[in-house]
């Protein structure tokens, strides 16, 4: 596959890609970031003033990665949006289907070598340091952290890109890129099921009856029916008033309110 990207272009991505999580928000986490990061590599493979537009609203969709290993999402973005540009039959569904596969195993992986682990090293050694009044410790600090945190940047960019381009034209020539877009849309609802089942915590505390005497503990019953079903509803209904555009923030009012009401009730716990 012929490249129209440099290692310059790819270093303008790295340089966007700084600032990845400057512009966080609710509905779309990194998603301003990731389309900043992206936007070299987009002028370059599209000339077409509109298809460079399609693409950029490509990218705001949501997105969410520990920044010091997103490079490897962003350059196999690259590449596959270097695919789309020269093959018009390439699917561009699949550029946000890996993206959205990407985002949990990497995630587990950079929280667990970063936030978790070299932070935490990095802070041990200089905390004695700083407590004596030190003034370097803060700058040691910034380095035992930060080089590390942009090598990995760089590094996850240029070997995601070159790994992308190499990815793309295997499953191009064995005809799979179907198959992965399937299994990636599977690990995607996989993922959006686990965080409703681990972070939307609803229940019910209605009794009907003596509990003691045999009565009907309604939550106990809906478990046994399917477990965090009341939170699967909720997610539900947020789901659906979504797809209706309701905006966010009356959303979130919206659900404080109502929360509040039928704790008061006594309807949920």
């Amino acid at each position: 596959m012929s490249s129209k990207i440099t290692k310059q272009d790819l270093n303008k991505v790295f340089r966007r890609y700084l600032a990845l999580n400057a512009l966080n928000d609710y509905p779309g986490q990194m998603h301003n970031g990731y389309t900043f990061s992206m936007i070299p590599i987009i002028k370059k493979v599209y000339k077409d003033k509109e298809q460079q537009v399609a693409a950029m609203k490509r990218h705001m969709e949501y997105f969410n990665i520990t920044p010091n290993i997103a490079g490897f999402a962003l350059g196999i973005s690259a590449a596959m949006e270097e695919k789309n540009a020269e093959d018009p039959e390439f699917n561009e569904d699949n550029i946000n289907a890996v993206k959205t596969a990407l985002m949990g195993p990497l995630s587990a992986i950079g929280d667990t070598l970063f936030p978790a682990t070299l932070r935490i090293l990095a802070t041990s050694i200089v905390i004695g340091m700083a407590s004596d009044g030190n003034v370097f410790a803060p700058i040691l600090f910034l380095l035992l952290y930060n080089i590390p945190n942009f090598l990995a940047r760089y590094y996850s960019l240029h070997y995601g890109y070159n790994m992308g381009a190499d990815f793309l034209v295997k499953v191009e020539k064995s005809g799979i890129m179907d198959k992965a877009s399937y299994v990636c849309s599977v690990v995607g609802l996989m993922a959006i099921g686990a965080m409703v089942a681990f972070t939307v915590k609803v229940t019910t505390p209605i009794t009907i009856g003596d509990a003691k005497a045999g009565g009907l503990v309604l939550q106990k019953s809906l478990d046994s029916i399917m477990p965090k079903m009341l939170s699967l509803i909720v997610v539900g209904i947020v789901y659906w008033l979504l797809s209706k555009k309701v905006k966010i923030v009356p959303l979130l009012i919206g659900t404080l309110v109502v929360g509040a009401i039928l704790f008061a009730l006594g309807i949920i716990g």
